[in-house]
């Protein structure tokens, strides 16, 4: 089922999802890379753009896998994969023809913001020549990128979100699924000790968490996510420590009974665990119970209105599919059933 605008999002994904780092280069046959698999329009879409792709979703973990295996994963998912890519140019013509407006200073944003979010140890040089690119095509790309998307929002004004009446109702008739567990939302710094780690290093550790701690205390908690992109050795650390939400029973006990008795807001005491230690700062708590309609208007809101915006772009896609000139290879498509002879 496509789901449009997700080159991008894939790109980000990769970036926040993954401790990156720079593999060895693909030795692929370039005559095989350039196979043509489909056509838009008399736009060649090729092996090679498939890989592109699926480096900017999975990042290195691809050229982490065995020859063999990642050879039959790019196998197996090529022909999901050249359907979004079909879809993606769809869009970008579509995008084009009714003269959407590119925005400058949002493609300044992105690549400041796809240029940050990289761990020190990663030249933004390098990640873009492991997708295939220089910096003017990466650019180009991400700009058309942010084209469709602002052409896929123009598309989606058109969509009425649900009114008052509708989600009162999808409320009470989902109420069992609104009992919240008790939770909280924290961040954390973690300075990694291994329990058998020499008494020497684990003390350097602790006095340079307790620096860090002084600090915050000082600025009231403000710069937590600054001090943990750069001092914290999670990879959480690429999020400035945030960990999202957790409920009891997920964390390791000393790290659960500290985090559940903090006030929010606060930055408590340095916590010891197997793992090192650890700065928590709770953002949010969650208790137990039945959610309130107001509390979950937004979620309610989000349920009804994303299987709407999904029909509106398959059926927009459908159309542009319909008009276009679309070829594909026996590579990508699936293969027709023979008939069964009749007795």
């Amino acid at each position: 089922m496509f789901k449009p605008f997700r080159i991008l999002a894939y790109l980000f994904a990769t970036l926040f999802s993954f401790a990156l780092l720079i593999a060895a280069e693909d030795k692929a046959n370039p005559d095989t890379k350039n196979q043509e698999l489909a056509t838009v329009n008399g736009k060649i879409i090729t092996l090679a753009d498939i890989e592109r792709a699926l480096r900017m979703r999975y990042g290195p973990s691809l050229d982490q896998m065995p020859t063999e295996q990642r050879a039959n994963t790019i196998k197996q998912v090529t022909p999901r994969m050249a359907e979004e890519l079909i879809s993606r140019n769809l869009l970008l013509e579509a995008a084009k023809t009714a003269k959407t407006k590119s925005n400058a200073e949002e493609l300044k944003k992105t690549l400041e913001q796809i240029k940050g979010s990289l761990p020190p140890t990663v030249k933004f040089e390098d990640y873009i020549k492991k997708m295939g690119h220089n910096e003017k095509s990466f650019k180009a790309e991400v700009a058309e990128e942010l084209l469709i998307n602002f052409h896929v929002q123009e598309i989606l004004s058109a969509v009425k979100a649900p009114t008052d009446t509708e989600l009162q109702k999808h409320y009470e008739e989902n109420k069992e699924s609104f009992n919240s567990k008790e939770s909280i939302t924290a961040s954390h710094i973690l300075l990694k000790a291994d329990p058998g780690s020499d008494e020497k290093v684990k003390s350097e550790k602790l006095k340079t968490i307790q620096k860090l701690k002084a600090q915050l205390i000082t600025a009231k908690g403000v710069g937590f996510d600054k001090l943990a992109k750069e001092h914290s050795d999670c990879p959480s650390s690429s999020r400035g420590g945030d960990l999202g939400s957790f409920g009891r029973g997920q964390m390791v006990p000393a790290f659960e009974k500290a985090a559940f008795t903090q006030k929010v807001g606060d930055v408590g005491d340095v916590v010891e665990t197997q793992f090192g230690y650890h700065l928590i700062k709770v953002t949010k708590k969650t208790s137990a119970g039945q959610r309130k309609f107001e509390d979950v208007k937004e979620e309610l809101t989000r349920q009804l209105d994303a299987p709407k915006r999904q029909k509106t772009m398959q059926d927009y896609i459908a159309g542009l599919e319909s008009k276009a000139k679309i070829t594909r290879s026996t590579a990508i498509k699936p293969a027709e059933e023979t008939p069964s002879k009749k007795p």
